[in-house]
């Protein structure tokens, strides 16, 4: 076997991971979404977050909806996420690297709705 194959294996096995993590996360999204009564346009508001972000937005709002990813598979399902529920990814995401997601201590994605605060 080629090296050329050997890393278009690697490729697609890693777009599979991605994938998968990213169908994952929707389905908690759309379950999620059912069982506490969204209406028709009520979205989610996703994030990339630190653990301190995640425990504050946990606080605030009801639901959340978290996953925790290494960094260089954080930015794929974000985006692709992001993509699947029709939300428009800005500038400064689309700049994002992995080394600005270890830096800053980034490892979840997380989602709640805008309507939902806890009070």
């Amino acid at each position: 076997m080629s090296n050329d194959n050997v890393l278009g294996a690697t490729a697609d096995a890693q777009q599979q991971f991605l994938d998968n993590k990213a169908n994952i996360f929707l389905f908690d999204l759309k379950n999620e979404a059912a069982e506490h009564g969204f209406k028709h346009g009520e979205s989610w508001h996703l994030q990339i977050a630190t653990d301190d972000e995640v425990v504050r937005l946990k606080r605030l709002h009801y639901p959340v909806i978290t996953m925790k990813l290494k960094p260089n598979a954080l930015l794929g399902v974000y985006q692709q996420v992001k993509s699947r529920i029709k939300q428009y990814v800005d500038k400064s995401e689309n700049e994002l690297s992995e080394t600005d997601l270890i830096r800053d201590g980034k490892h979840h994605i997380a989602a709640y709705p805008l309507r939902a605060f806890r009070k």
